[in-house]
């Protein structure tokens, strides 16, 4: 409505009266000079617009044909950058799939030497220190004078140290080698992680390159004019070259640590034979020693028989010449009862009375002579009866540590055979 013109309008419905209905008013009218001056002006807005319209198309064309070399000037610049990119990142991209070969292999040799390491540890700790051990149990077993402190106990302590200390070694080992491979580990995740970056990021540009404008599968692009990039391109080189340094270090602190591990277990292997075999020695000593006691101990046994039997022989000789005495005893008895019975004067102490007396004196005498020494016999026959028990004893205590010592012993010893694991 021009701003001129009188509008009229119905104001609302008004009521006549009190209690009656509403009343409509006629509808607005205007004058010619209104109708002529609306004509007027709406001609003129009408060529001024079209004016304005043919200005706006010359400079839409003008703004269209620089917009066109403005977008192929870009979209060269941009290719020629995304060249450039894909071609950095490959290059980086072979050069952490080499690293990563490289840490793998490395890994998987680093793992191999943590199982000798632990074929080691579990040899020292099921064989060694258990027939060590076993050992000096066994040797707890013998009996008498023979259960003594003697070289071979100390050459098994002292091997029981060297097991503990060898063992020692061992687990530090084991300790460095599987940190060493946690840190290799630690760095393949890190190659991988940037490998899988890359290579997305590689793919992306490699898909953007082959994307053209007149193409019907673009889809629609989402404006990300005003976000910003997280990192520069010199954080994204430095992360990158971070993870193939910490790699580098990791191959050469595992190549030293397998060189270690490889000395350590030779040295481990060396130190134990050593060992184990000046231990062998003291037993095959000990072995020798208590084989020749045994032997000279049965030969004075043997010995020690033949005196009883001599002496048991003597005691029966003794024992018969008693009866004979005793007999001959009896029998001057009966003669000297006999003569006793002699009547009146008869009863006289002649010269074969007189005899007769000194007979059964000498008899009496002669019987605790023989008395005497068959009571010696007695007396040596428990002294060497009971040197016989001893000698028994002795050699029993001897052969108990003769089969502790060289059936129990070496027979577990003979698995104790070290090598390079």
């Amino acid at each position: 409505m021009l701003p001129n013109l009188k509008a009229r309008r119905i104001t609302g419905m008004q009521l006549a009266g009190k209690h009656l209905g509403p009343v409509a008013k006629c509808p607005p009218r205007y004058s010619e000079e209104d109708w002529d001056y609306n004509n007027k002006i709406k001609f003129r807005i009408t060529c001024d617009q079209e004016k304005l319209a043919e200005r706006i198309v010359e400079e839409s064309r003008r703004v269209v044909d620089e917009t066109k070399d403005t977008t192929k000037n870009w979209q060269r610049e941009v290719e020629h950058h995304m060249r450039e990119r894909t071609s950095e990142i490959r290059f980086l991209v072979d050069e952490l799939n080499r690293q990563k070969k490289t840490a793998m292999l490395e890994d998987e040799a680093l793992n191999t030497y943590r199982n000798r390491v632990l074929n080691a540890i579990e040899f020292l700790k099921e064989k060694s220190l258990a027939i060590c051990k076993q050992c000096l149990i066994l040797r707890e077993g013998r009996i008498g004078v023979d259960l003594c402190d003697d070289e071979v106990d100390r050459s098994l302590r002292r091997e029981l140290k060297v097991i503990k200390g060898c063992q020692g070694l061992a687990d530090a080992a084991l300790k460095e080698a599987e940190e060493q491979i946690r840190k290799l580990r630690a760095a393949i995740y890190l190659l991988d992680q940037d490998l899988a970056a890359k290579d997305k990021s590689l793919a992306i540009d490699e898909k953007n390159l082959k994307l053209k404008e007149f193409q019907h599968d673009l889809g629609k692009g989402q404006d990300l004019s005003k976000s910003h990039c997280q990192f520069s391109l010199t954080e994204w080189q430095a992360q990158t070259y971070e993870n193939l340094e910490a790699n580098a270090k990791a191959l050469v602190s595992a190549g030293q640590l397998r060189a270690y591990i490889d000395l350590l277990l030779k040295q481990v292997c060396e130190d134990m034979q050593n060992q184990t075999d000046r231990t062998n020695e003291a037993f095959e000593r000990r072995i020798a020693e208590t084989k020749h006691v045994k032997q000279c101990l049965e030969n004075k046994h043997k010995d020690t028989m033949d005196h009883i039997h001599q002496v048991q022989r003597n005691m029966t000789d003794l024992e018969k010449e008693m009866m004979d005495k005793q007999r001959a005893i009896t029998l001057c008895q009966t003669r000297l009862s006999n003569r006793a019975h002699r009547p009146g004067l008869e009863l006289t102490c002649d010269m074969v009375q007189d005899a007769l007396y000194n007979e059964l004196q000498a008899l009496k005498a002669s019987v605790c002579k023989l008395n005497q020494k068959l009571n010696e016999n007695k007396a040596s026959m428990r002294y060497l009866m009971h040197v016989q028990v001893m000698q028994e004893e002795e050699i029993n205590i001897k052969a108990n540590t003769c089969k502790i010592d060289e059936v129990d012993c070496m027979t577990l010893r003979q698995a104790l055979k070290y090598q390079s694991f």
